[in-house]
Parts: C-alpha cells; structure tokens; sequence
C-alpha cells in the first residue's frame, strides 16, 4: 500500500475517531464509522489479529508513511532497549515533518512534509530535505529565511497552535528545537502501541 493522500476527515470517519484533533472533523457531529451500520454500531466483534492491524493503520495515516518505511521503524525500535511501542513512537515523533508540524510552523502534517521535500527546512543551519530525518535532542529546526513568507507557513503561524511539551518553538523567528524525548503520555496520537507490536510481532 502506498502513502495515502486522501482526505483526513475520511481516514478519522473510518475508524471513528479524530485522528488529527481537527476542529472541524465531521465526528463532530457524526461520532461514528459511515456506513449502513455505523451510526447503529452493528459490527462484526475484532479480533486480537484485526485490532493489531487497525492500530497500525492508524499510525500509518497519522505520519503518511508505506508500509516498507513503518516496519524499518519497528525493526529498529526493536533493536533498541526499552519498551518497542513507546520507542517506536518516539522515533515516528521526532521525524523532521512532524516535528515542524509539531512546531507550528505548517498547518497539516502533509504540508509540513511538502516544506521539507521543498528545502525550506534547515536543521542546525543545514539544509534537510528528507521527511524522515529524525531529530536530535538539542538540534535547532528552522524555516529557512527565504521562506518565512511561505502562504502555508504564515497560515500555521496565525493559528497559534499549542506547542507540545517537548519542543521549544519561536513563531517570530520560525525557529525551534527538540528539549526531551517525548514520553508517550506526551504524545497526541491516539492508538495502542502495544497492539501494534503483537501484530507486526506474528
């Protein structure tokens, strides 16, 4: 399966659940799956195989990633010590598209993605253009200059969006940087890691 570009609204009605936190989800007024039976919850029970694959999925939407790129996360996180869902995640989080969606400084996680691939990211005063790229505690993130103008970076900046725990962000000089490795209680992204584990674990 390739990375998905299709509407987000679509991926949060599918599982029922607002993946992105979005204002605007339809969730909001529709809190369930579409379909004939969505709105009556008349679904078929999940088993420990079928939940483990929809976990997964989710995650996959979440960060736009093929199936390829998330199992190298997983193989890798497994290699680490510690516990591999909350590795896991913590490495998907410090992705350099996440992080500058993190910062405030792209409206949607795919955009940020698009500012990167673009070379409008700088990390340490150096170009970075893989999406992937995953940042340091420590390393400084920045739009570089003749971006700053960018319609979608200043679309994000005037939103004014919370900025997570663990990073530091600067809206005036679109600069920013990773202070901690996030704890997974710190992370919004709503799945079960550890179902994720026991399914790629099979």
């Amino acid at each position: 399966m390739g990375r998905y570009t299709g509407a987000k609204h679509r991926v949060s009605r599918r599982f029922a659940e607002n993946l992105w936190g979005t204002k605007k989800s339809p969730l909001a007024t529709r809190p369930y799956k579409p379909g004939q039976h969505g709105k009556d919850g008349k679904r078929t029970k999940i088993s420990t195989y079928g939940a483990g694959m929809i976990e997964k999925q989710k995650v996959k939407f979440y960060y736009q990633l093929r199936e390829r790129s998330f199992r190298r996360y997983y193989q890798e996180a497994l290699r680490l010590p510690g516990n591999t869902g909350e590795t896991l995640m913590q490495m998907l989080e410090r992705r350099l598209d996440n992080i500058i969606y993190r910062l405030g400084f792209a409206p949607t996680n795919r955009a940020a993605r698009q500012l990167v691939a673009h070379g409008h990211v700088r990390v340490n005063g150096k170009k970075v253009d893989r999406a992937s790229f995953l940042v340091s505690v420590g390393d400084k993130v920045s739009i570089k200059d003749q971006s700053k103008a960018h319609i979608q970076v200043q679309e994000a900046i005037g939103a004014k969006p919370q900025v997570v725990s663990y990073l530091k962000a600067d809206p005036e000089k679109l600069e920013g940087e990773l202070i901690q490795i996030p704890k997974r209680k710190d992370i919004p992204v709503i799945a079960n890691e550890r179902l994720i584990i026991e399914f790629l674990g099979r």
